[in-house]
């Protein structure tokens, strides 16, 4: 038997749903079953976000179209309190058909196991999409944003029985954004007060297309007011990333 098809009878204890096309098996049962009715649900359920997590792959060959909606679905539940990040929209990009699974109106809640597993196997699919491609990167913005590599979380960010992933979920994170993201996509989220220095390696690698007025002017790197301490200031960065570069 199919295997996704195998996993969704077995966590739903539906049968024979191999006689009905993916379309069917989305709607009648992946949604209302797995992610939750509407009427009753508090947030996007776990069933749902393992099963994105567990066959990402195997979801966009039964159904190309349909596989970015369902992305979707599983983004907004990440922003919905399990991840903090710059603003999206929502219900859109959704089709108005699945607006009832955004989780626009669900309760916030922090980040579940189903949530990590997603974002550590899943959610590198929605890079692939253009309707999920920006969300997914924001999302992933937010991650290095209030974690870091060495498994500090920052300002207020609750990982709860999870606060020991951070450093995973960071880490995987910044090898996404910088597998599938531009420099110029990155750099207004890399050259930000408190983050930069999290990312030397990476200034380093990119040294030629950084504009140095700039970038002090948004990373607030100077400290300093003194002309003179501000030159020295300034250079002592730029020395710092340079030796990045020969690393």
């Amino acid at each position: 038997m199919d295997k996704i098809i195998n996993y969704i009878e077995n966590v739903t204890n539906e049968r024979n749903l191999s006689l009905l096309s993916w379309q069917e098996i989305v709607d009648k049962v992946v949604l209302p079953k797995m992610a939750g009715p509407e009427d009753t649900r508090w947030c996007i359920n776990d069933m749902f976000m393992n099963l994105l997590a567990y066959f990402p792959q195997e979801i966009t060959e039964k159904n190309i179209v349909l596989t970015p909606v369902l992305l979707e679905i599983a983004l907004q539940r990440l922003s919905c309190g399990a991840v903090l990040h710059d603003p999206a929209p929502w219900p859109e990009p959704l089709p108005k058909k699945y607006w009832k699974y955004s989780s626009k109106w669900d309760e916030k809640h922090i980040m579940t196991g189903g949530c990590y597993n997603f974002i550590m196997l899943g959610i590198e699919q929605a890079l692939k999409f253009e309707m999920t491609r920006n969300h997914a990167l924001k999302i992933l913005f937010g991650l290095m944003q209030y974690t870091d590599a060495a498994g500090n979380i920052y300002a207020g960010f609750m990982l709860g029985d999870l606060k020991n992933k951070a450093a995973q979920l960071y880490c995987h994170a910044e090898k996404l954004v910088e597998k599938y993201a531009s420099f110029d996509e990155i750099y207004p989220y890399y050259a930000r007060q408190g983050q930069w220095e999290k990312h030397i390696v990476y200034w380093g690698e990119y040294i030629d297309k950084i504009n140095w007025d700039d970038f002090f002017e948004r990373t607030h790197a100077v400290t300093t007011k003194n002309f003179i301490s501000r030159r020295i200031q300034r250079n002592a960065i730029r020395k710092k990333i340079k030796k990045a570069a020969s690393m």
